[in-house]
C-alpha cells in the first residue's frame, strides 16, 4: 500500500483498501488495535495503523483465518500476544454487534468458519426473536382469557340481578292482581246479598 497521508478518515481508508467501514470496526476489536481521536473525539489512522489494516486485509484475500492472522502478526511484534485463554474468538463466537461487521466483508472473503458462526448467530437471534414472540403471545392470551372471565362474571351478576328485579317485580304485580281480585270478590259478594235481601223483603 503507497502511504500518501500521515493520517487517514476511517472513510478514506476502507475507500483505499475497498472493505467497508464495519470491516475496519472488527478488525480493530479482533485485533485490540488502539484507533487515536483528533481534538473533535474523531477517529483517525496513522501510517503505521494504515499499514497494519493493509496486511490484515491481504492476508485475508490470500484466505487466511482470523487466528492464523493473529498469530503472524504476534509473532512480527505488530501486535501484542494475548495472555493465554483471552484471546478473542469472534470468528466461532459471534455476536451481535460483530454480525454487521462480518457482513460488511465480500463473500469471497469468508471462511467456512465465518459462514458458520454467522449462521448460527442468525439462528440464535431467530430463535431468540420466536421465544419473545411466544411469551408475549402467552402473556396476551392469559391476559384475554383473566377478561373474558372477568366479562363472564361481571354478566352473570347483572343477569343474577337483573332476575330479582323482573322476579320482585312480577310478584308485586301478582299480589297486586291478587288484591284486585279479592277486592272484586268482596264487592261482588255484597253487591249479591243486597240484592237476595231485596227479594227476600219483597216476598
Amino acid at each position: 500500500m503507497d502511504i500518501l497521508k500521515d493520517r487517514y478518515s476511517i472513510t478514506e481508508l476502507s475507500e483505499c483498501l475497498n472493505i467497508t467501514d464495519h470491516a475496519l470496526r472488527f478488525y480493530e476489536k479482533e485485533f485490540g488495535l488502539k484507533i487515536p481521536k483528533d481534538s473533535r473525539g474523531r477517529r483517525f489512522y496513522t501510517t503505521e495503523l494504515a499499514n497494519v489494516m493493509y496486511q490484515i486485509k491481504d492476508m485475508r484475500d490470500q484466505g487466511l483465518e482470523l487466528k492464523a492472522i493473529r498469530k503472524i502478526l504476534e509473532d512480527e511484534h505488530i501486535i501484542k500476544v494475548s495472555p493465554p485463554g483471552t484471546a478473542l474468538n469472534s470468528s466461532v463466537q459471534l455476536n451481535e454487534a460483530q454480525l454487521p461487521a462480518v457482513m460488511g466483508h465480500a463473500a469471497s472473503q469468508l471462511s467456512s468458519t465465518e459462514l458458520t458462526a454467522i449462521i448460527d448467530a442468525l439462528n440464535k437471534m431467530k430463535e431468540q426473536v420466536f421465544n419473545n414472540i411466544s411469551t408475549e403471545l402467552l402473556s396476551t392470551r392469559e391476559q384475554i382469557s383473566k377478561e373474558i372471565h372477568k366479562s363472564k362474571l361481571e354478566l352473570g351478576a347483572c343477569v343474577e340481578n337483573s332476575s330479582r328485579k323482573l322476579e320482585i317485580k312480577l310478584d308485586r304485580h301478582f299480589q297486586e292482581v291478587d288484591r284486585n281480585i279479592t277486592s272484586w270478590r268482596e264487592r261482588k259478594s255484597t253487591s249479591l246479598g243486597g240484592r237476595l235481601k231485596k227479594l227476600i223483603g219483597k216476598a
